[in-house]
């Protein structure tokens, strides 16, 4: 989604001049963090330290896609075998809130009923698809898309159901050219 420049203080405003005018005749614009985190979400992209720490595994984070398990040994090879075959406590999802007046941010409980079954690990405003997404953990089983629960915000429950991931972009096609 973008790069990082690791320069010297001092040059800061050098360098960010020197982008803006190579950039002018590639209509280049700015980009801050919220809108960042905006497309991020509408991608379902994880972002370590928040959707991903050491307290998921590769399975509940549902990215085990990217894990050769058969390969050979690696540590947490044995782990992972293990609770493939028993099942992961919770899985990733990405969810659709219906709300108008606030959106998640993170650490927001997510319920099933009177019960909770989750929390959001992040959340905003998707400005492409004009709903408000969270992407969170949620008790293995309950994560079915279409699967109804209740996101709290501000001490107040507000409608979300689970939705396939990137929903901006289901068939993964935008970063490609």
């Amino acid at each position: 989604l973008g790069w990082e420049l690791h320069h010297p203080i001092d040059r800061q405003l050098e360098l960010f001049d020197a982008i803006v005018e190579a950039g002018a005749d590639m209509d280049l614009v700015h980009l801050g963090m919220y809108a960042m985190e905006s497309l991020r979400l509408e991608k379902s992209y994880r972002m370590w330290g928040m959707d991903l720490t050491k307290e998921y595994s590769i399975l509940e984070s549902g990215l085990d896609r990217f894990v050769k398990i058969q390969k050979g040994q690696f540590t947490g090879r044995e782990a992972l075998l293990l609770q493939r075959e028993s099942g992961v406590p919770q899985e990733f999802v990405t969810l659709e809130v219906d709300v108008d007046d606030a959106d998640p941010m993170g650490n927001e409980p997510v319920f099933s009923g009177n019960e909770m079954v989750g929390r959001v690990t992040s959340g905003c405003f998707g400005h492409s698809i004009g709903k408000s997404l969270a992407l969170a953990y949620v008790e293995s089983g309950i994560g079915n898309i279409g699967t109804e629960l209740e996101l709290e915000i501000l001490d107040k429950r507000f409608p979300t159901r689970v939705i396939p991931e990137s929903p901006c972009d289901p068939q993964n096609e935008k970063l490609r050219i």
